[in-house]
Parts: C-alpha cells; sequence; structure tokens
C-alpha cells in the first residue's frame, strides 16, 4: 500500500514538471516564425538595401551627400604596359638631317610602344630640369587621389598658407585669404606652370611638411627605377647653387611620362591650351607651343611639360601620338624657346618617318654628310647660348 502511494507521489511530480516546461517553451507557429533571425528571412539584396550605408551611396537617394570625386582606378588589363628601352636601334648624338639637334644640350626621342630608343644624346647624364619637375608633383597628387589617401579627392578643399605666397617664378598669385578645390590648383601646375601652385599641392599632400613630400617624390623616383634623378623642391626653381637644383636625365624623365600616360586626368590638364581660374578672374595658358592652337603647334601633340631657369636652357617633355603610335621625347638646354620648339617638332616628324625600320634609317643617316654652320652663324650662336650670370632671385622671377 506505501508502496503504490509513492509511486503516485513521483508521477505527479514528473507530471508537473512536464506541465512547466511545456508552459515555458511552448509558441503558437506564428510566433516561431517571427522568431527567427532576420539574416534567414531576408535575402542579401532586401539588407544592403536597407543598410544605413548604401542608402548614402544610392543614386536614387536624390538627398545623398555626393561622393568624394576621384580619379577613376583603371584595371591592370585596362592599363598600357610599355616595353623597355631599347638603345640598339638609337641614332647617337647630333641628328645629321636636323642641324639643330647641336642645340640641345641633352635629349631623347622614344618610340614607347616598342621600347625603340630612336635618338640619344647623353641620354643617361643628369641636367637641371627646372619646371619638368613638376610631372613628379602631378602623378604624385594624382596617385594620391586615386587611391583616396587620407581621404583626399579633387574636390578637397586647400587653404592657402603663407608660405605659398612667398614662392616666386611663374605663378597665379595665390592669396591667404582664398581656398581652392585640389583640382584648380592641379590644373594651375599642370597648364600655367604655377611654382606657388605646385608649392601647395605639396604642403596640402605632406599633411603641412613640402619636405616630406619631396622625399616621397625623391623615393617615388627610385621604384618607377629614375636612376639619375634627385629633387630638392615640388616646383623646379632654382637653388641657391647649381649643387641644390633639381636634376634627372632625359631617359628618366621619358619613363616618369610614360607612367603619365596612365592617368587620363593628368593628360586632359596637360593638353589644355586655357583654362579659367578663380572662377574666370584669371586666365591659365599654357607654356607648351606644340600644342593645337599655339604658336607651334605639332600633331598628335597632347602633352606635358616645359621648363626654364638660366642653369638648364630651355626644356621640354613631350608626348605626342600619330597614327596609333606614341611617342616621348625629353629636349634639355636650349637657348631660346623658340629654338626649343622648332626643333621638337622637326624631331617628332623625324622619328615618326624611320620608326617603322629605326636601324635601316640609321644607315642612311650615317651616309648624310653633317651640316656645319657658317662663320656669321656660329658667331650668332655663340651670342645667343651664352648666359649672363643672375642673382638667384632673377633666376626665380624666369622661371617656368
Amino acid at each position: 500500500m506505501k508502496l503504490r502511494y509513492i509511486f503516485l507521489t513521483i508521477g505527479l511530480i514528473v507530471l508537473a514538471h512536464l506541465i512547466v516546461l511545456f508552459v515555458c517553451f511552448y509558441q503558437p507557429s506564428g510566433e516561431r516564425e517571427a522568431a527567427k533571425p532576420e539574416k534567414l528571412s531576408k535575402t542579401a539584396a532586401e539588407i544592403k538595401k536597407e543598410s544605413p550605408s548604401a542608402a548614402v551611396l544610392s543614386p536614387e537617394n536624390p538627398a545623398a551627400p555626393p561622393s568624394p570625386v576621384r580619379i577613376p582606378e583603371k584595371s591592370v588589363s585596362a592599363v598600357k604596359q610599355f616595353p623597355p628601352f631599347n638603345y640598339r636601334t638609337a641614332w647617337k648624338g647630333n641628328i645629321p638631317e636636323l642641324p639643330a639637334s647641336s642645340g640641345s644640350r641633352a635629349g631623347i626621342l622614344l618610340d614607347a610602344d616598342s621600347g625603340n630608343v630612336l635618338w640619344d644624346k647623353q641620354a643617361a647624364v643628369p641636367v637641371p630640369i627646372a619646371s619638368m619637375t613638376k610631372i613628379m608633383t602631378l602623378l604624385l597628387a594624382c596617385e594620391d587621389i586615386q587611391a583616396g589617401r587620407n581621404g583626399v579627392s579633387l574636390e578637397s578643399p586647400v587653404k592657402i598658407s603663407r608660405a605659398t605666397m612667398k614662392i616666386g617664378g611663374s605663378q597665379v598669385w595665390l592669396d591667404v585669404r582664398e581656398t581652392f578645390p585640389l583640382e584648380d590648383l592641379l590644373k594651375a601646375v599642370a597648364i600655367k606652370s604655377a611654382n606657388d601652385a605646385a608649392y601647395q599641392v605639396a604642403e596640402f599632400l605632406g599633411e603641412g611638411d613640402v619636405y616630406g613630400f619631396v622625399a616621397r617624390m625623391n623615393r617615388r623616383a627610385r621604384e618607377l627605377g629614375m636612376k639619375h634623378t634627385h629633387f630638392y623642391n615640388p616646383h623646379g626653381l632654382p637653388g641657391k647653387n647649381s649643387a641644390q637644383d633639381n636634376i634627372s636625365s632625359p631617359a628618366d624623365m621619358a619613363l616618369l611620362a610614360e607612367y603619365c600616360l596612365r592617368y587620363d586626368k593628368i593628360m586632359e590638364w596637360a593638353s589644355m591650351v586655357r583654362a579659367d581660374f578663380r572662377n574666370g578672374k584669371t586666365e591659365l595658358i599654357n607654356h607648351n607651343n606644340l600644342l593645337p592652337g599655339r604658336k607651334f603647334p605639332a600633331a598628335g601633340v597632347d602633352g606635358l611639360k616645359t621648363g626654364f631657369i638660366n642653369r638648364s636652357g630651355y626644356c621640354v617633355t613631350v608626348t605626342c601620338r600619330r597614327g596609333g603610335r606614341r611617342m616621348i621625347a625629353v629636349i634639355t638646354g636650349f637657348d631660346r624657346a623658340r629654338n626649343r620648339d622648332l626643333f621638337a617638332r622637326s624631331l617628332l616628324d623625324w622619328g615618326y618617318a624611320r620608326a617603322a625600320d629605326p636601324i635601316a634609317a640609321n644607315v642612311q643617316s650615317a651616309k648624310i654628310k653633317p651640316r656645319t654652320a657658317t662663320p656669321a652663324a656660329r658667331k650668332k650662336t655663340v651670342k645667343r647660348t651664352s648666359v649672363p650670370k643672375k642673382s638667384s632671385a632673377a633666376s626665380k622671377r624666369k622661371s617656368r
């Protein structure tokens, strides 16, 4: 009898526990569906649509703030891969067909598509490059913009500093009361060759440290394989002495130009003959007289940068495309801008005429007896090329 009561008591206890468990954990079927995790009840597209970040970037949302304007990144397959330089195809020294080549201190003409060097006059010798320096300044700026380094974009506002106002030579007369989008300053660098704009770009991208930016210029030059290049400033103005001038070789500058061809923005700015600045209050006029619409237009020229200080003479790095073939010419050391430009135009014509078979063309050039200048012409040349010594301040006023 007692055993029966014991089993009954145990049974009641177990039943009570089962009832409690049922009450605690039982849910109707509708509630079970609602309790499912959100990631299982919604598609990935729905979740993305409801995401706050997607709403901000969505073109369907007109109230969204615009994204920073950056230079579009090209895929590896879309980037032109240029072959290494082939010097076996080069005509060395002065060109018999072009007597004006004697006016160049050093230079190179490169068929970038084949890698064939068509003209080599001390192409590996470092020489002062003046404002051709700004090509590296532009390249670093575009690389920073493309990568979004420190959030920088073409629209980034740049406040003009007092140090910038002290930079002379070719300029756009920047003032501490002004603020410009970064793109406007880069246009002033590429088109007007504005030294003050180049300094301000370096200061902005260097986060206040211009010398830190110049160190990056030199580091990037080494990375690109520019073996005979050293920068002391971001604009190309002369140093206190020749040992502090920015230097590079024509071959190094041609290599740098190849990298700039990868950036549509650089080529867009460098090919602009004129542009407005300060909302049209200032006009930027390109120093490159080989562009269409300038003094000595050459077919196919679309860039890149001129330069001049007393110690460098008149220099230019030229990019040109004709009939699907890309040429790069670097010319340094001319006594006059006009002589430089006329020679550059003739050099491009000479190069395109022999590009298909430069070895055979060199054989023909070797048969030409070099023309010599008359005594009167030699005297005139000597008079032109003798450059009087000037103070550093005077050099800066003429630098561009």
